[in-house]
């Protein structure tokens, strides 16, 4: 669960680290953890929707941004992760609340985090 802050904070410490690390492990890190997130909301599991944002938006684009801020990727790439992130966490609420007869997409984390 902490391999994203401790990578972070190595990328932090030590800048020229960020050469050995593969942006593109980084965006299948975040891509695969963000494929779970329509799942965990729709049977309503609290721990594998936390587990999973935080592998993706930590562990993928938390790193994702370190590396762009150490120009190890290009602003497109970098771009093109984030909006594909924030799209499909976006479509992955309006889903959940279109199954479940929501009226806001927020409704499906309250229900997640609050219950019915």
């Amino acid at each position: 669960m902490w391999m994203p802050v401790a990578q972070m904070w190595t990328n932090f410490l030590n800048p020229e680290n960020i050469i050995g690390l593969s942006s593109f492990s980084m965006l299948l890190a975040m891509t695969g953890n963000g494929l779970l997130i329509p799942r965990a909301l729709f049977v309503k599991d609290l721990m594998w929707f936390t587990g999973s944002c935080w592998a993706s938006f930590f562990y993928g684009w938390g790193n994702l941004i370190c590396m762009y801020l150490c120009a190890s990727i290009s602003k497109e790439f970098f771009f093109a992760a984030t909006v594909g992130l924030f799209l499909w966490t976006g479509f992955a609420l309006w889903s959940n609340s279109k199954a479940y007869g929501h009226g806001s997409l927020l409704t499906s984390l309250k229900v997640l985090f609050l219950g019915s």
